[in-house]
């Protein structure tokens, strides 16, 4: 491998890296951070091109001095802003941040599971190390931002990602976990990835597997199961790494999106941003946790089920 230094090296000072179960409010929250004036970010224009950290210069025509083009998003409320009725074909091709994983296959690189490892122990190698520096520092740079922000969503990956940036700044988001199973069921990627295994790998022990046997039949419940090891293995490996770390919660959002989204400016050294400020007015924030007639409605039975699975991770 090269020595030579990274190009734009000083653009990957103190990164920050959001992350969270999955459907615990890291969408939302991250996008309302990722307004901000100073931020570069993962987008779907890179997802496509996973090769090409070029593709970034293109937020410079959606995102810039003289207008902006971004898209709004409904997960927590609705915009009052008019350009959430643009429609989805428009949606599609405004320069967006996204968490899909096809570029970061391609960025760590084929011995790393990272879609599906937890990655427990898991550190990268100097070779990959520089592989990864070396095309976000550019994603930064052609951005023309002057900091990186990632989010992340399942195993918390604490120890893989401070071997890479060992100066990160992490921002976890949990949300209460009855409202994240129900959650998890109503989407179209559980259905088909976890509600009959084992999605994330690399963790549960033999006892384990053999628990989880037990219920595959009821998909709340190994749902539950798995939401339990994310949280456990979270919390393991902000022990044994000992990063900076902000742990925040959906409900803390809910309550009041000011203060939250201030708290993690601060803990980040981010400045005031008239940009966060602007699409945080434009949003219609309400508790995804209260159960609608469109939503999941679990008997107690099952309520209690997923309570004795998850503790002691319920509060």
């Amino acid at each position: 491998m090269s020595d030579s230094p990274i190009k734009y090296e000083e653009l990957l000072q103190k990164p920050i890296i959001i992350f969270g179960s999955g459907r615990s409010g890291t969408t939302i929250i991250s996008e309302i951070i990722f307004q901000h004036e100073q931020l570069a970010w993962h987008n779907n224009y890179q997802e496509l091109f996973t090769h090409s950290a070029a593709i970034n210069y293109l937020r410079r025509f959606f995102d810039n001095k003289w207008w902006r083009l971004i898209k709004f998003w409904t997960f927590v409320g609705n915009s009052k802003n008019t350009r959430q009725k643009w429609g989805n074909f428009l949606n599609l091709l405004i320069f967006n941040p996204i968490e899909r994983y096809a570029f970061w296959e391609y960025i760590t690189g084929k011995r790393i599971d990272f879609s599906r490892g937890f990655l427990l122990g898991e550190k990268a190698t100097a070779e990959e190390k520089k592989t990864i520096r070396t095309h976000l520092a550019k994603q930064v740079k052609y951005q023309g931002r002057q900091r990186l922000i990632i989010k992340f969503t399942g195993p918390a990956r604490l120890e893989y990602l401070t071997s890479i940036f060992p100066d990160a700044i992490f921002i976890s988001i949990a949300r209460e976990p009855i409202a994240t199973v129900r959650s998890w069921l109503q989407v179209g990627f559980w259905q088909t990835k976890g509600i009959n295994r084992l999605w994330w790998v690399g963790a549960y022990t033999k006892e384990e597997e053999t628990e989880a046997e037990k219920l595959y039949h009821d998909p709340a419940l190994i749902t539950a199961f798995q939401y339990r090891k994310l949280m456990e293995t979270t919390e393991m490996e902000i022990k044994k790494t000992g990063v900076p770390i902000l742990e925040t919660r959906y409900e803390e959002f809910v309550k009041d999106p000011k203060a939250l989204v201030k708290k993690i400016l601060d803990f980040a050294g981010l400045p005031a941003s008239q940009n966060v400020d602007k699409y945080i007015e434009e949003m219609v924030v309400s508790n995804r946790n209260v159960v609608s007639s469109k939503k999941l409605v679990f008997s107690n039975e099952t309520k209690q089920r997923i309570l004795e699975i998850v503790a002691p991770y319920t509060n």
